[in-house]
């Protein structure tokens, strides 16, 4: 039996602001670059999928997490049921938005180990991104 892996470290305001920066960077590809890769993932008739993006700069489109405690907030599911019912650009308009607010969301939850003076620049340097 192998001993457990050590306790990440905890998080500082830069990092919560790379990991931020990286899923951003991830998202914006999938929803500019890689728009039509991404439209093709989005079939409205599979089951409920959502749209990550990774600390590492990828996306990925996966149906969410079982109903278990996950480890990151869960983006918003469903993004490839409207699919069809709107025009591509509107679409791309409402993931995107809820794309943000999942972003947004990570990085909370990830700066809530934060002294306040950390998550205030931490804040203030991701509203000015």
């Amino acid at each position: 039996m192998s001993p457990p892996s050590p306790p990440p470290p905890p998080p500082t305001h830069r990092g919560v602001f790379e990991d931020f920066s990286t899923r951003r960077t991830a998202l914006i590809r999938a929803l500019t670059t890689d728009r039509d890769e991404f439209y093709g993932f989005c079939n409205s008739e599979t089951e409920i999928l959502c749209l990550y993006g990774h600390d590492d700069g990828s996306w990925e489109v996966k149906p969410p997490e079982p109903m278990v405690p996950t480890m990151l907030p869960e983006p918003m599911t469903g993004i490839n049921l409207c699919r069809n019912d709107v025009s591509r650009v509107d679409w791309l308009s409402i993931v995107a938005i809820h794309s943000d607010a999942w972003l947004m969301s990570v990085s909370f939850f990830l700066g809530a180990l934060l002294t306040s003076d950390e998550r205030y620049t931490s804040v203030s340097t991701i509203k000015y991104k």
